[in-house]
């Protein structure tokens, strides 16, 4: 895909997602009755599961820059890469303050409960913030493709949990939340779509790769990530993280029929490993990531 085409494809993309969703969402002091909040209905299980949400949440500051700094306004770069670049910019601030009232709106949902001590959650959210986050990616291409994934896993997680859980609060909260990352994913499905669009110039190896390296985030930064990887599979029945792969097989699919010219091996290749990360793993042998 030419620069130019890509300028207008990313255009199309962020104009069609604000103008649906510029003014939709909800507020999170308003719209959740705290006060209401039935923390006996609470497992310690659910409560735990949701603590490591709200901490991968709560280091929007770390996704934040990365993002910034891979559509950075570098006054050297051409003219077209800039304007590129400054488009996703507008739907990169909007996104990133959607996740960080996700953050604050989990944060201040365990407080209201009572079960949670204030100075430990604190402290634990200082500790986990600290730490640097490096995107898994610099390609803005491979970048799509992992968010794709990590934005359907996280609304499937909520998803699960919402119908786990008996507390009424904690289930209009993750409605909420679930909702807001159906968006976002769709955003990056459509996105990636755009990188894919043009025969011939799509680098299946780069989506392939992205694949197969795929973490969820704070993978290995995250305290007992394993333990809490684990934890939160069981609070919400159902979730598991390799469903997300299924829409990456989807998004691609149409590109399936046409394996004509030289990367069409690379696409076969691409489609068995999606294949490989969206079967589930045995019981009792399920990988964590």
């Amino acid at each position: 895909m030419s620069q130019a085409a890509l300028l207008q494809g990313v255009r199309h993309c962020v104009e069609r997602y604000l103008r649906r969703f510029e003014t939709s969402g909800w507020n999170r002091y308003a719209d959740f009755a705290y006060s209401d909040i039935r923390a006996e209905l609470l497992t310690e299980q659910q409560l735990s599961a949701l603590r490591t949400a709200m901490l991968v949440e709560d280091h929007i500051p770390g996704y934040a820059k990365a993002y910034h700094r891979l559509f950075e306004l570098d006054p050297g770069l051409p003219d077209v890469e800039l304007d590129t670049r400054r488009a996703m910019l507008h739907f990169v601030f909007k996104w990133t303050s959607d996740e960080d009232r996700h953050a604050h709106t989990l944060e201040n949902y365990l407080r209201a409960t009572g079960r949670i001590d204030d100075a430990d959650l604190s402290k634990e959210m200082r500790i986990a913030t600290g730490k640097r986050y490096d995107a898994p990616h610099e390609d803005p291409m491979q970048m799509a493709v992992y968010t794709v994934i990590q934005e359907k896993a996280t609304q499937v997680f909520y998803s699960c949990l919402r119908d786990a859980v008996e507390e009424p609060v904690l289930k209009q909260v993750l409605d909420a939340l679930s909702k807001d990352e159906a968006r976002h994913c769709g955003f990056f499905a459509d996105l990636l779509r755009t990188y894919m669009a043009e025969p011939g110039t799509h680098d299946f190896a780069k989506v392939k790769e992205a694949v197969q390296a795929f973490k969820m985030p704070l993978y290995g930064t995250l305290d007992d990530y394993k333990r809490r990887s684990i934890n939160m599979m069981r609070a919400a029945p159902g979730y598991h993280y390799r469903d997300a792969f299924v829409l990456i097989r989807q998004a691609l699919g149409r590109f399936a029929d046409a394996r004509t010219d030289s990367r069409s091996q690379s696409l076969q290749d691409l489609l068995e490993a999606l294949d490989v990360r969206i079967v589930r793993p045995a019981a009792g042998q399920r990988a964590i990531a």
